[in-house]
């Protein structure tokens, strides 16, 4: 009997570190008050949700909580970045965590409050817990500032014009120091996802278009091919679109679903027409995309056509592309029916169409504004090696 425990105890061992090398992650969470907030009902399932690098909440898996107790077990593909996901399900907020291999804890005093959870186990998710503590200290230094005013000064006081003002000028400096603090955290963990997605969710708001700039650049460069770090540098360029300067790169979804970006075709001139085969002005403006298309079907290797539609409905995209002609070899259609909530119009400022935007390669911005018989102009003159959009440049 008790050689049959050992067997079936290294048998355990074995499969245990069989799922570490095959680089899984298991979660395990547990609930000590296991009823919602709102409709007072115990929470029954719960969501493995990712958030991916354009804010997309995508469902992974689900499981049921069972006596306050869940558990997923998450195996990583190959070379799979560390991303984070929530735990959700809850009726008043989730529960984020990191994705990584290696075992997380979660551990959840009520399921009416989950952003209280504490989670642990795995690098990125100790050193996010870490992170937390920061802000956490901010919002206790303006409660214990409070408190220190009502004992000396007065309830009031506290709430007189005089206190508020105070109060104001209290948090607004504590905010700032907390801040600092964060980066300076951020700056000490470069190399981890953490740096990007943090600086790009939390602090990218507070700073100018320079400054978000020389914080993409401080960022580990064993992280730039990681989606959080392309989603730092996208939204820290789309902050200051202008000619000249360097545009974000963006996604272009293709016909059969799979994703290319931008930057892909660095090295050629790039034209990007905003357009939807509902667009009255878009089907008009089209005329002269073909021309552009004709053109230059001879300067392939130097010249883009990409057409990236706000059209919601893939049946009705392809009949437009087919009934138009356009899906023509070398003419690149992309669209991901999220109209106006595209990430890839978001990141490019655009919020009417027809937009045609002219691209260097460098895939800096030439031009936002071209239309019509201009555009076809343009193109002709810089496939003849006019450089135009250069002149400026060289009179400075």
């Amino acid at each position: 009997m008790m050689m049959k425990r050992i067997i079936s105890a290294l048998v355990v061992i074995a499969a245990a570190l069989c799922v570490q090398a095959q680089g899984v992650c298991v979660i395990k969470g547990r609930i000590a008050s296991d009823t919602l907030r709102y409709d007072g009902q115990k929470i029954k399932k719960v969501y493995l949700t990712r958030l991916d690098e354009y804010n997309r909440l995508v469902n992974i898996d689900s499981t049921k909580v069972k006596k306050g107790k869940y558990s997923f077990q998450y195996k990583l593909a190959k070379d799979e970045p560390t991303m984070l996901y929530l735990i959700t399900g809850f009726d008043n907020g989730n529960i984020p965590l990191f994705v990584e291999e290696g075992n997380v804890n979660i551990t959840t005093a009520s399921a009416a409050y989950p952003q209280g959870s504490e989670v642990s186990g795995t690098a990125t998710n100790n050193l996010y817990a870490e992170y937390k503590k920061i802000y956490d200290a901010c919002v206790q230094e303006q409660l214990d500032e409070v408190r220190s005013l009502a004992a000396t000064r007065g309830e009031e006081w506290v709430n007189s014009d005089e206190g508020l003002e105070y109060r104001s000028q209290f948090n607004a400096r504590s905010i700032l120091k907390c801040n600092n603090r964060r980066l300076e955290f951020l700056l000490g963990h470069n190399a981890s996802p953490l740096a990007p997605l943090m600086m790009n969710h939390e602090l990218l708001k507070h700073i100018g278009n320079i400054y978000a700039m020389q914080m993409v650049g401080a960022i580990d460069p064993a992280l730039h091919s990681h989606p959080y770090y392309r989603a730092f540098k996208n939204e820290a360029l789309a902050g200051d679109l202008r000619e000249g300067n360097e545009l974000p790169d963006i996604p272009l979804q293709m016909q059969d679903g799979s994703i290319i970006h931008l930057s892909d075709f660095r090295g050629k001139f790039v034209l990007i027409d905003f357009w939807a085969g509902w667009c009255n002005s878009c089907m008009q403006e089209l005329k002269h995309i073909k021309q552009i298309y004709e053109e230059t079907r001879a300067n392939k290797d130097n010249f883009v056509l990409i057409s990236h539609s706000f059209d919601k409905d893939a049946e009705a995209w392809h009949k437009v592309i087919a009934d138009e002609g356009v899906g023509c070899e070398g003419w690149i259609h992309s669209c991901d029916f999220m109209m106006g909530k595209s990430p890839t119009a978001r990141l490019m400022n655009v919020s009417m169409i027809p937009t045609i935007v002219l691209i260097d390669p460098e895939g800096r911005a030439i031009s936002f504004t071209l239309r019509g018989e201009e555009a076809v102009a343009r193109v002709k003159q810089i496939l003849s090696g006019d450089l135009y959009y250069l002149q400026g440049d060289k009179e400075e």
